[in-house]
């Protein structure tokens, strides 16, 4: 099974196993306690290299 590379607002990141790109969203995006949302979730190649899945959109703020 492909191993994922779960990076966490607060800077953290964690590796996962997860059958497809599919269920790593999916499993990853269940609530959790405020502040600790995700913002990355990469994929491990085979030569070692990360290829990304998914990436939180940029936020912006207003212009006053």
């Amino acid at each position: 099974m492909p191993r994922y590379k779960v990076t966490l607002r607060n800077g953290t990141s964690s590796d996962r196993t997860f059958e497809s790109d599919f269920q790593a969203v999916n499993e990853t995006h269940r609530p959790t306690e405020p502040g600790a949302g995700i913002v990355k979730i990469d994929c491990y190649e085979d030569g070692g290299g990360v290829a990304g899945v998914w990436a939180a959109p940029a936020t912006s703020r207003p212009t006053r």
